[in-house]
């Protein structure tokens, strides 16, 4: 059953990652309207995401309080625990990143990919067939804090490459944008959403109707730009790129063996821990890709890593499954 999801969830992946680099083939996506599609993410269809993903997960808690079935872990717990998986995804970047060597000028976008993993679209399905709902809501708090933390870490980071490269710690920060990158729609509606959790504010249905449809086209035009940034390489080009393989062995699974290691010792839930460790599987977020376009990164190598650690997948979940078992 297992495996039949993640084949599931893969096969809904590359089939519109094929369908956008065959729309960019024949020119429907080319590269004025993939940047407009990428805009039109970033500043409409994730924000409203944003704010969706909070007000569902509001009425879930509210649900499990009034059933027998509640997690026993306190939500609050539950957001200490998902920051802490950040944090230490954070800290196995920067070991991986410098470890490996890799070009100082991809080093932001190499630390992005290691740490925001596709914890959502393919997350949820994987995660909910393996420990049913009580781990969907466990991944469902983790997906909260990931969009706080790529709205405001990774906009940094990723934002900041355009600071000089000779330059210190201090002058990259100063030479931020902080206003411009911080107040986002995409931020400031994660703040919204956080209110509206934390208050339990009940919007009426044509709102919360509105955010989560216009939510919903996040993933599937994500996808299309990733295919059709992947159009114009080749497919020697991206299997041949001795760097981004080893990079996707180490990150798809020494990096979730050694999360493992350190996890356990830290969560003793026998559903929560495990929940945790198949996030850290999951393969290279869409966001990096929109983000390497928006803030002038090297998309086609996000697009690369996208492509190859979401096709090793198919190895990497079942390997880890069966070895953490």
């Amino acid at each position: 059953m297992h495996i039949t999801v993640i084949l599931q969830q893969m096969g809904k992946l590359f089939l519109i990652l094929c369908l956008g680099a065959f729309l960019a083939r024949i020119s429907l996506l080319d590269v004025h309207t993939k940047q407009k599609l990428t805009k039109l993410l970033l500043y409409v269809t994730t924000p409203l995401m944003m704010i969706d993903a909070f007000y569902e997960r509001m009425k879930t808690v509210e649900l499990q309080e009034q059933s027998d079935n509640a997690p026993g872990i306190p939500v609050g717990t539950l957001f200490l625990y998902s920051f802490l998986f950040y944090i230490l995804l954070i800290v196995l970047a920067v070991l991986l990143t410098y470890g490996t060597g890799t070009p100082k000028k991809d080093r932001r976008l190499y630390l992005f990919m290691t740490i925001f993993g596709n914890v959502g679209f393919m997350g949820f399905p994987v995660v909910e067939a393996v420990y049913g709902s009580e781990g969907l809501f466990y991944a469902a708090i983790l997906n909260s804090v990931f969009n706080i933390f790529v709205y405001t870490f990774g906009v940094v980071l990723m934002g900041g490459a355009a600071a000089k490269e000779n330059a210190g710690f201090a002058q990259t920060l100063r030479g931020i944008p902080w206003k411009k990158l911080l107040l986002t729609p995409a931020v400031l509606c994660t703040a919204v959403g956080l209110i509206i959790f934390v208050c339990r504010i009940h919007l009426p249905s044509v709102i919360s109707d509105t955010c989560a449809t216009l939510g919903d086209l996040t993933s599937p035009l994500a996808m299309l730009v990733v295919g059709a940034n992947l159009s114009g390489m080749k497919a020697k080009e991206m299997l041949t790129n001795m760097r981004m393989n080893i990079y996707v062995l180490l990150r798809q699974i020494a990096l979730p063996l050694v999360f493992w290691v350190i996890i356990r010792q830290i969560v003793r839930h026998e559903v929560l821990a495990p929940t945790l460790l198949l996030m850290s599987c999951m393969p290279v977020a869409n966001t990096t890709a929109l983000f390497a376009t928006e803030y002038g990164g090297d998309e086609k190598l996000a697009s690369q890593g996208i492509f190859l650690t979401t096709l090793f997948s198919l190895v990497s979940f079942p390997l880890i499954i069966w070895l953490c078992a």
